[in-house]
């Protein structure tokens, strides 16, 4: 081999090893390899023509092209201007509360000659408070193991005919494995609905209190009643319940 092939092999292994070196902070338009990288810190392009696997930091400020598969076993912190809203899975989890689950201050079935009864209004079931009925209905789920924070619930009601909406009370009750039963719960601020007619309508029951030390694995018993202290006369129709909360991604 001549001379001076073997010098320019010589410069082509120290440009090589000057890329590859951790923490480095020179400017690399484009990179094209088959290999592994340490640590890069990445101005331009890279385009990757098989895997890209990164056990360091990777910045990068520009595009990534990969047609393999990448592996990130330190994570990906930043990325500026390459993930959209719509590449990021929803947080907020929904736990449906069925109407037929509900009973009586659980004990009794809600049936149509209880009080509130079942009934069939606007072609759905609902739980339904007549004028002057304040029994409350409830019903118990476990907080996922996934919860991060939040927690609070929809319900979904109308009413029959009043001209005073009608108010939704609650409360609600944590329970946790190993510890005493919770035997108190804080009344809630009732919450009316919009409007007094049979169109849906969704109200946020929102608790304070009794959730500031809340976590994945509870058990929660939500209460719901007709609060009585508003003057419509018109009967309260719930017809649907969820529980929502933020989770971990």
């Amino acid at each position: 081999m001549s001379k001076w092939k073997r010098k320019n092999k010589f410069f082509m292994a120290i440009a090589v090893a000057a890329v590859i070196i951790t923490g480095i902070s020179a400017y690399v338009s484009a990179v094209y390899y088959d290999g592994y990288f340490t640590n890069v810190l990445a101005k331009g392009s890279i385009t990757d023509q098989g895997t890209l696997a990164v056990t360091g930091a990777a910045t990068l400020s520009s595009t990534l092209a990969v047609t393999g598969a990448i592996t990130a076993t330190g994570g990906v912190t930043d990325v500026t201007g390459g993930v959209t809203a719509g590449e990021i899975a929803d947080v907020v989890r929904y736990i449906p509360l069925p109407i037929m689950a509900f009973t009586h201050n659980g004990s009794a079935v809600i049936t149509s000659s209880t009080a509130p009864g079942l009934e069939s209004d606007d072609y759905i079931s609902n739980i339904v408070w007549a004028d002057g009925e304040t029994t409350p209905v409830q019903i118990s789920f476990r907080v996922p193991g996934d919860y991060a924070s939040g927690g609070a619930f929809k319900i979904l009601a109308t009413e029959s005919n009043s001209t005073t909406p009608n108010q939704v009370d609650f409360d609600v009750y944590v329970n946790a494995d190993g510890s005493a039963a919770d035997s108190s719960a804080t009344d809630q601020t009732p919450v009316a609905l919009a409007g007094t007619t049979s169109t849906p309508d969704e109200i946020t029951l929102t608790v304070a209190t009794d959730f500031a030390s809340l976590a994945a694995g509870n058990w929660v018993t939500l209460r719901i009643w007709r609060d009585d202290t508003a003057t419509g006369s018109g009967d309260l129709e719930v017809k649907g319940a969820v529980y929502y909360y933020t989770a971990t991604q």
